[in-house]
């Protein structure tokens, strides 16, 4: 059984989500859970009269409405099921009160889900909607690992062909290999194994690479998989390029908090390969 949470603000590109989510899922026997995160509280403009929107009365329609909205995404969720999605998937949902961030990190808490899908606006979001990212919050602040889906991102996941593993081939990345093929057993998929590099590998750095090729070649016999360096100063273009000249379908790397590679796998990085692909990024809790 497979556990997805989608967290959903009914804008498009979390409904984007949802649908890959459910595509995911009709893969297996799944429960997936819609989570709205309502807040009592909106932004008001200087001169905006003291009872709006923030009055009681306000404050009482807008939950309702998204209670009706919620329900009503519920619904055409379920009429829209194939008879497989239908077989397969369990769907819940959820209503809760505070800031996405933090409701999103403590229900996950709770469900403990294999993965949480999320809608994010596509390449060309603004500094401030980059650097305020909701997705990018919970992705350093949830424990399970949190799959973004651009809005310009294909849905058919009958395409999931390639996946690119972006890694140092350190310890944590052996956890995270094993829950990626978790999600793609489904799947015919192609894991390029990657490390991007800003210097030729020394020797050391090569018996790393080989020792995690050694024991996914043992371990993973079913799957697919190669490894290799990518050696660049500068990580995006460089991704970009293998991402287009390899058509990678995902990519999937371990956030770091700190290592000698740092400077490739900062919260900084990570918001820029987000927001710099219409690729969908899996990230992985170390």
């Amino acid at each position: 059984m497979i556990k997805i949470l989608v967290p959903v603000t009914f804008t498009d590109y979390s409904v984007n989500a949802l649908t890959y989510a459910l595509t995911l899922a009709g893969k297996f026997p799944s429960t997936v859970t819609l989570l709205h995160s309502f807040s009592e509280y909106e932004d008001i403009e200087e001169g905006t009269p003291p009872d709006m929107p923030n009055s009681e009365e306000n404050v009482r329609k807008r939950e309702q409405d998204a209670r009706d909205r919620l329900a009503d995404l519920c619904q055409r969720t379920i009429n829209k099921m194939t008879s497989l999605q239908d077989k397969n998937i369990e769907l819940e949902n959820r209503f809760e009160f505070g800031y996405p961030e933090d409701v999103i990190a403590e229900v996950s808490k709770d469900l403990d889900p294999d993965v949480i899908i999320m809608g994010t606006k596509s390449k060309g979001e603004t500094i401030k909607e980059l650097l305020g990212s909701i997705t990018s919050d919970v992705m350093k602040r949830a424990d399970v690992p949190v799959l973004a889906v651009p809005a310009n991102s294909s849905v058919d996941l009958e395409s999931l062909s390639k996946v690119l593993f972006i890694t140092d081939f350190g310890d944590s990345d052996y956890i995270s290999v094993h829950k990626l093929i978790r999600l793609i057993t489904p799947f015919q998929t192609e894991i390029h194994a990657v490390r991007f590099i800003s210097h030729k590998p020394d020797q050391s750095e090569d018996r790393k690479m080989e020792k995690f090729r050694d024991y996914c070649d043992a371990t993973y016999r079913n799957h697919q998989l190669q490894f290799s360096y990518e050696q660049s100063e500068h990580l995006i273009p460089s991704l970009e390029k293998y991402v287009n000249e390899n058509n990678i379908d995902l990519i999937a790397m371990t956030r770091r908090k700190r290592n000698m590679i740092a400077q490739f796998f900062s919260p900084e990085v990570t918001r820029r390969i987000l927001f710099h692909t219409d690729v969908p990024l899996l990230v992985f809790h170390p």
